[in-house]
């Protein structure tokens, strides 16, 4: 494998970025100003959970290929996995928090409540992007400047602290973004497996069966439930996972295709490249040329 896929496939872990130092487990925020500039000078992939509050800016964010024109009130959500990249006025103003599952363990957290509903894992449900009202009282300053406070000064029992606003403030999200899946917890928690699942094995597995048969279902109630939560039956979602880690070696690697192919499991040159052509607007050769020419700021 090429270095250029090999740093897109490491997994960069929260110790590695940051201003301030923070661990697994650790929950950190810092002002968006002080991480304008990157760590890792290359397409790269966290292990943590990366929420973007902007309050002011304009510029371009890109996550895993789509952009997003930046403006005043907006969150951008990155989860582990996806690669992002930004252009962004000097002058924006905003927050970084960052987390892992970790945040949340039983170790950590006292609330068997919480234990049995990890809020990092529900936030995995939250669209990339949305925007946000003036009104959203955890989305404003004095909430976010509470939970900045708690982190730098670091007084007795801040990390439960921190925990209580996280999940208060990931709770507000999953609120606002309004998505039906939200509302019923047990659709939820099949989601949340279900791509939990997909993402660990999709390299190796594109059958519907194979995810069926982990989640106790038949490959036919599995697709239904699936599609009656997301919009898309449970194939569709395991051979988008599959065309999305394409595009990345595609754009960040210079694997020929045939061995991107392989790479995802697929043994048959020719089929991999009938399952690009229907799903890709523009050749592979062409989506590899168009991302390799357009500048990116990365972090």
């Amino acid at each position: 494998m090429s270095s250029g896929a090999n740093k897109l496939k490491k997994m960069h872990p929260i110790e590695s970025l940051g201003i301030a130092p923070a661990s697994r487990g650790d929950i950190r925020i810092e002002r968006l100003e002080d991480r304008l500039t990157p760590k890792v000078p290359f397409p790269h992939k966290h292990n943590f959970f990366q929420i973007v509050v902007i309050m002011s800016s304009s510029g371009r964010h890109e996550i895993d290929f789509k952009s997003y024109p930046v403006k005043t009130r907006q969150v951008f959500v990155i989860k582990p996995g996806q690669v992002h990249a930004w252009q962004l006025s000097t002058k924006t103003k905003g927050f970084i928090i960052e987390y892992t599952e970790d945040s949340f363990s039983a170790k950590k957290v006292s609330n068997s409540s919480l234990r049995k509903d990890n809020p990092a894992k529900r936030s995995r449900l939250l669209p990339d992007h949305f925007k946000f009202a003036v009104s959203d009282s955890p989305l404003s300053l004095n909430f976010l400047e509470l939970m900045e406070s708690e982190y730098i000064q670091k007084n007795e029992n801040y990390e439960a602290c921190l925990q209580n606003y996280l999940e208060i403030f990931l709770i507000h999200l999953l609120r606002v973004t309004q998505s039906e899946v939200h509302r019923h917890s047990k659709q939820e928690d099949l989601v949340a497996k279900f791509m939990d699942l997909v993402e660990a094995h999709f390299h190796e597995e594109h059958h519907v069966q194979f995810y069926a048969d982990h989640l106790q279902l038949s490959a036919k109630s599995l697709s239904v439930r699936i599609q009656k939560i997301l919009g898309k039956p449970a194939k569709e979602i395991i051979l988008q996972r599959c065309l999305l880690e394409a595009k990345r070696l595609l754009a960040n690697s210079q694997l020929s295709v045939a061995d991107i192919g392989y790479e995802l499991g697929f043994d048959d040159p020719n089929y991999f490249s009938r399952f690009l052509k229907q799903n890709m607007t523009v050749s592979a050769m062409q989506f590899r040329k168009q991302k390799r020419t357009a500048p990116r700021n990365k972090n």
